[in-house]
């Protein structure tokens, strides 16, 4: 896991000071993770546009600016009453979530490209299993620790969505 925010380098051996971790009341939480605050839409977008920069992208046989991973751009929105009022505020959490798309293993000539397909497979496959686990009612158990994709949006998978 990568903080495209982050003002600090990747680490190139993939290691990662980023650790998700579940609260008492069951809320995912990344430690970590650069937040900003902003006041409106424009800095909220200027905040994506700069993620998306930074996003691993490469060429493949099928696409010349191919997504190597997937990213998750979390907004937390504060709102109360405009009129002075002892009202809570109202605090939600929207994630945009950009997939990076299935790979047809077959049709990759670089092995370090069959190698991020097959993570690319792996965590599409996982993030399946989430939802389809979370509809069935049957169902006791659904496996959102499986990756670090599922487990992060749990709640938006299955909690109080």
């Amino acid at each position: 896991m990568f903080d495209l925010l982050s003002d600090f380098p990747r680490d190139p051996s993939g290691g990662s000071a980023i650790s998700i971790q579940d609260d008492a009341k069951g809320e995912v939480h990344v430690k970590g993770l650069s937040q900003c605050v902003v006041n409106n839409e424009e800095e909220a977008l200027n905040h994506l546009f700069e993620g998306e920069q930074r996003k691993t992208t490469a060429s493949t046989s099928m696409n010349e600016n191919s997504s190597r991973s997937h990213s998750v751009y979390t907004v937390y929105v504060e709102s109360k009453a405009r009129a002075e009022s002892t009202e809570k505020i109202i605090v939600s959490k929207l994630h945009l979530v950009d997939l990076a798309g299935n790979e047809r293993t077959k049709k990759l000539e670089l092995a370090s490209r069959m190698k991020e397909a097959n993570y690319i497979n792996k965590s599409l496959s996982f993030l399946e299993q989430v939802v389809v686990s979370s509809c069935d009612n049957k169902k006791d158990h659904v496996p959102y620790r499986q990756s670090k994709l599922t487990n992060l949006l749990k709640n938006a998978v299955g909690g109080n969505c």
